[in-house]
This record gives structure tokens, C-alpha cells and sequence, in this order.
């Protein structure tokens, strides 16, 4: 935790765990043993050690559109995220915020450094005790052999009310110079040595100590604290009568330990006067539990652990109405997680013009920016109007595509979003079978532990009649282009991927028919693209001399791809009467066309494309592998490289 937002938004999420496990305590309270009313509190100790929200998640409450509120009000937009646990100041302070994390730490540090005196001053203390007596020793060594435990070493302490042990990795065993033992309070302790409550004792001071100024945690740890007493009080009076249980009430009476009390690693932390009322009206209410509640209390546990550490992710923006820097602060709280959440997130906020969708993928810099846009802007239909620098609105139904996906590292993505307009852009005319798209290179990183969306340039506008589905492919749109030349001609292949995220109701694996495609209207931060097509365009470039053309009458080529590391592949053969194209995810296949006279020096091949696994990692091509035909003969093989290093060309 580097400022006070991450320590509020950890402490309030470890209080909403603190006050579910209170209630379930109250439910269960003489339904199941002592060993689960201590056992249960290992949930509370572990979702303080998990940073709330590390997997995109919230537990039972979205504490993170609370925190984000409140930070706006003090201008901060940056996004709350908690690195681990425990406090870290990184600077001098400078903003009342710094100070109050500032003192938060201070406090964490004096309370660490006053229980690991008060524990190593009795460490030494204890250093001063003597040998037991033979019969006291004797009488000790009976009992814990009667109950199997192994007895660690043994020392005598003049003027103390109650035996206790202490120490967290050699413990001793420490008992009165005076009076006699009592064989039910040696038990009591021996039950603590068994349990290895010294250690828990102390685990549960360090906990607490990261929630020092949280009073519902620190209440917490002083019941953590008592269960663990009664779990041995309760160990105890299970091999005791009648008699003997309301003997051991009154011998509690005489074991208040105020001397040596809260001092953590051992086990006089919970032996104040009061705590020894408190565990004699447990006593009072002693009964056995049948064997089966064993399985009965593990089943409860589990059922309370699992959605607790897993946590449910934030997937929807709380729009408080005629606030929009509340609802803002609400989307800066569902982060995108993935780096597909953040393509979806920001090609919703274009589809759409909003600006809400816009925050859950907007860089931290950015953030101050939006919101004083959109509060000078209003609100323009259901949404505040965001300029998304489009010149006229989207085709939402089309859905948004990513083209040409490429990974830069394991933090960072880019593609081509493109997105078809209902009208022509300024200037262009409307004509029939002409589609207009949108297109701008987009960049997402990972930001302080989130996906961002960032674009690398201004929307352009490309004319296209080749638009229907774009999903598969677009001749007019970008792609990587490999390029190579043999005798009079030059060979291109054109190279597209596409991304789609595409609704939770459609059938990704049978879209043979464009109505069965859904697209959800609002970000899904944590989402994967469902579907991904790769197309492949190829072209010929005749360089000759025109009076050769007429000798040529037919020309082809066989390609396959080759990827760094790998061998060359065989091509397959085009088979000398075959007009057309075959080709295959796998990207090989052949290309050939019969030239009609007077044949244009630019030919074009056509392509083909296919579905590919959108889960995989997009891999494109070192190089393609051709052997060229003219005429139904091989003339020659090259091989093919991206034009200008492999970068996304027109």
C-alpha cells in the first residue's frame, strides 16, 4: 500500500469479510464447536494478507466505486490499486493524503516495535526462572504423555497467578514457584502447546497490527483471541465430570494473569480479568459435539472461504443520475483486466460516443480531461456526449473489429480499429454498394495493474465496396504486405487478421449467417475475443515489356508460410487447369487465374480466409514461401518479406 486510498480500500474490504464472519459466528454460535468459531477466523487472516481487488475482483461490496469517489473530490483521478498489505511511503509528503497515510504507517511501526519488545522482554524475563520441582515436572510429564503430546522445556516463575506458555518457535512452559498445580489448568496449557497457539497468537497481533486504527479489526482479533481459548477450554472439559467442569469455572477465576497479559506469542495475551469472565459463561453453556460435526464445520468453512477469496468481478457502471462525475468515478472502478476488455471498452465508447465506457480504459492522465469534457458538454440523449473524433456516428449493429492484432511485449497490444459509419463523412458523396470505414491504429498497455486504451492517431476514413462483413476480412483496409519480384512480375500478399468480441448469446462456432451475430451493448472489461479470422489477398504486378503480354495467358503461384525457426515447407502444386484460389489457416495454399486478352498489369489473385483460434497468440509470417507459374509451368520460387520490415501498410 503505497497511500491512504489503498489502505482504505483494504481495510474496508477486510471489514465487510470481518462483519459476514461476526454474523455467521452469531448464526452458528452453539451449532458448531469452538475449534470452528476459531477456525473460521483464518478467513478473515487471509483475505487481510490478499490485496482487495489483485484479480479485478470485489468482495461483497464494490468498495473501489466508494474509494474512487472519494478521491475525486479531492482531485485525484489516478486509480486505486493495492500492491500487498502493508504500508510503504515513497515520498515526503505533500498533500493532507500523504500525511494521513504517513501517520497510518507511523502507527503500523509503533505497534509492530511495541509487542516485539513487550514478547522479547519476556523472552528474557523468563531466561531468570528456575528448574521445576521433581514432583510438579513429574506430574506434567504424566499428563502430557496421557495425551500424547510432546512436553517442551519446563521453568518455575515466583508470584504468578496462572501457568502460561510462551514462545513462538521454542516454547517453554511457564508455572508458578507457589502453591500447587492444578492438573486441569496444566492441561488447559498443554491443549495450547499442542495447538501451537503461541504462534497463532502471534499472527493474529501482526494482523491486526496492519489494521491498527480499525476498531471492528481489532475487535475481531480479541475474539480470534478468546475462541482460541475456549477451543482448549473446551478440549479440557471434554475429559472432565461434572463436578470437575464447575471445579475448573472456579479455578479460572484465580488465573486473571495481568502481569503478563496481551503480550502476543504466548498464551497469557487473553488472561485479563475480563476475558476470564467471558470464557466462564462459555463454560457455563459446555456440551459435547457429536463426531459428524466435524465434516458439518468443514463444509460451513469452505462454503464461507470460496466466494470470499474468489470475489466476483465488476462488470457494470452504477449511474447516478444527473451526476457525472459520480458515475465517472464508478467506471474509473471496474478496471479492465484483459487486454481484449480494453479494445472492447474503448470500441464500445466509439460505437456508442460514451464517455463512461470511455473511463474504464482511459489512462490516468486522460481521466481530469474526460470529465471536463463531458460536464461542458451535458448530457445528449441517456449518455454525457463524448467526442470520440469521429464525423458522424457509428453503425452499431456492425459491431467494432480489430485488425491486424499484434503483440509488442506481454504489456502491450496494437491493432486497427475499424468501424462502419450510417453516413458518409463531410465532403464524400452517398453512393450505392459504397460503404465508408473508420479506422484509427490503437494502442493498450498495461497502467498501474490495468488495461488502457490509447490511440496512435486520428480517425481516417477509407471507402470501400468490399464492406458486407468485415469480419472476414476488407481489400480496402490495411494489412501486412509481402512483397517480392520474379523475372517480369512482382508478387504481393496481403495479410489481415481480425478480432471480434462478439456477445455472451452468439454461437461463435457457426456464423455462417450474419443475424445470428450479437453484440453487447456495454464493455465486458474482463472479457476475451470469442472470434478471429485471417485473410490472405494476393496480387500480380506485371513489369514487362506490354509487346511479351500476349504469350502469357495464364499465371499462378503456390505459397506457404514460413515462420522464424522453422523449415521452408514444400508448396503444393496448382494444378494446371485450376482457375481460382485455395488457401488455409495454416496460410498455404495456391492462386492462378486464365488472362483474358488485353489483360491489366495489375492482377488480382483474390484470396481467401478462414477462422482461426482467437485464444491462440496472433503469429504472422518471417516470410512466404512461392513458387511462381506462367503458363502452367514453374518458372521460379522466392520468397516473399514485408515491405518496410513488416509494418502495417495501405
Amino acid at each position: 500500500m503505497f497511500d491512504i486510498w489503498s489502505f482504505l480500500l483494504q481495510t474496508l474490504n477486510v471489514s465487510g469479510v470481518a462483519a459476514l464472519l461476526l454474523t455467521a459466528k452469531a448464526l452458528f454460535k452453539d451449532k458448531l464447536p469452538p475449534k470452528w468459531q476459531f477456525a473460521i477466523w483464518g478467513i478473515l487472516g487471509v483475505m487481510i494478507l490478499i490485496p482487495a481487488g489483485v484479480f479485478g475482483t470485489y468482495t461483497l461490496i464494490r468498495w473501489q466505486t466508494l474509494i474512487e469517489i472519494l478521491k475525486s473530490f479531492f482531485g485525484d483521478y489516478g486509480f486505486t490499486r493495492v500492491y500487498f498489505p502493508f504500508p510503504a511511503v515513497r515520498s515526503v509528503p505533500t498533500t493532507v493524503a500523504d500525511w494521513l497515510f504517513l501517520l497510518y504507517a507511523v502507527g503500523v511501526l509503533v505497534y509492530a516495535c511495541q509487542y516485539t519488545v513487550a514478547y522479547f522482554g519476556l523472552k528474557r524475563a523468563l531466561r531468570f526462572g528456575n528448574p521445576p520441582r521433581e514432583e510438579a515436572l513429574r506430574r506434567i510429564q504424566e499428563i502430557a504423555s496421557a495425551q500424547g503430546i510432546a512436553l517442551c522445556k519446563v521453568v518455575e516463575v515466583s508470584e504468578l497467578p496462572s501457568a502460561f506458555v510462551c514462545g513462538i518457535f521454542r516454547p517453554v512452559l511457564v508455572i508458578p514457584a507457589e502453591g500447587d498445580l492444578d492438573d486441569k489448568v496444566i492441561l488447559h496449557e498443554l491443549f495450547h502447546l499442542k495447538n501451537k497457539d503461541t504462534l497463532w497468537s502471534a499472527v493474529i497481533c501482526a494482523l491486526k497490527t496492519l489494521h491498527w486504527c480499525n476498531p471492528l479489526i481489532a475487535y475481531c482479533a480479541n475474539r480470534a483471541l478468546g475462541d482460541m481459548e475456549s477451543r482448549c477450554d473446551q478440549s479440557v472439559l471434554e475429559h472432565l465430570e461434572n463436578e470437575e467442569r464447575r471445579e475448573y469455572g472456579r479455578i479460572l477465576l484465580s488465573m486473571a494473569n495481568e502481569r503478563f497479559a496481551k503480550i502476543p506469542g504466548s498464551t497469557s495475551i487473553h488472561n485479563g480479568g475480563k476475558n476470564i469472565r467471558l470464557r466462564i459463561e462459555n463454560i457455563a453453556r459446555f456440551k459435547k459435539y457429536p463426531k459428524g460435526m466435524k465434516l458439518v464445520s468443514v463444509c460451513v468453512l469452505l462454503l464461507l472461504a470460496f466466494p470470499l477469496f474468489t470475489g466476483v468481478q465488476a462488470a457494470s457502471i452504477h449511474e447516478f443520475q444527473n451526476s457525472v462525475s459520480l458515475t465517472l468515478a464508478s467506471a474509473r472502478s471496474i478496471p479492465c483486466t484483459t487486454y481484449a476488455g480494453a479494445f472492447d471498452a474503448y470500441g464500445k465508447a466509439v460505437l456508442y460516443r460514451n464517455g463512461y465506457y470511455r473511463a474504464m480504459c482511459a489512462p490516468e492522465a486522460l481521466q481530469k480531461e474526460l470529465e471536463t469534457e463531458m460536464l461542458e458538454n451535458g448530457l445528449s440523449g441517456q449518455y454525457p456526449d463524448w467526442d470520440s473524433g469521429l464525423e458522424e456516428w457509428a453503425n452499431a449493429q456492425k459491431g467494432y473489429h480489430i485488425y491486424n492484432l499484434t503483440e509488442v511485449d506481454k504489456n502491450t497490444y496494437e491493432g486497427l480499429l475499424v468501424v462502419e459509419l450510417n453516413y458518409p463523412p463531410d465532403g464524400k458523396p452517398a453512393e450505392l454498394y459504397v460503404s465508408y470505414l473508420a479506422v484509427q491504429n490503437l494502442r493498450v498497455q498495461k497502467e498501474n495493474g490495468r488495461w488502457v486504451a490509447l490511440p496512435l492517431e486520428d480517425f481516417r476514413y477509407t471507402e470501400s465496396r468490399f464492406a458486407a462483413d468485415i469480419a472476414w476480412g476488407c481489400y480496402d483496409l490495411p494489412g501486412i504486405v509481402y512483397a517480392g519480384k520474379v523475372g517480369d512480375f512482382r508478387i504481393e500478399m496481403k495479410l489481415q487478421t481480425v478480432h471480434t468480441l462478439y456477445g455472451s448469446d452468439t454461437n461463435t462456432s457457426d456464423l455462417s449467417f450474419l443475424d445470428e451475430v450479437r453484440y453487447d451493448t456495454a464493455p465486458n472489461p474482463n472479457g476475451k475475443f470469442n472470434f478471429a479470422t485471417r485473410d490472405q489477398s494476393a496480387y500480380c504486378i506485371y513489369l514487362g515489356d506490354e509487346s511479351k503480354k500476349d504469350t502469357i495467358t495464364h499465371v499462378g503461384f503456390a505459397y506457404s508460410s514460413v515462420y522464424e525457426g522453422k523449415k521452408r515447407p514444400v508448396n503444393p502444386m496448382i494444378p494446371v487447369d485450376w482457375y481460382g484460389t485455395s488457401s488455409s489457416n495454416q496460410g498455404s495454399g495456391y492462386a492462378s487465374i486464365l488472362l483474358k486478352p488485353e489483360w491489366d498489369s495489375l492482377i488480382d489473385l483474390n484470396g481467401g480466409g478462414s477462422g482461426v483460434d482467437p485464444y491462440q497468440k496472433t503469429e504472422f509470417p518471417q516470410c512466404y514461401a512461392v513458387d511462381f507459374y506462367i503458363n502452367g509451368e514453374k518458372t521460379a520460387t522466392v520468397d516473399l518479406y514485408p515491405k518496410e520490415g513488416g509494418t502495417v501498410l495501405e
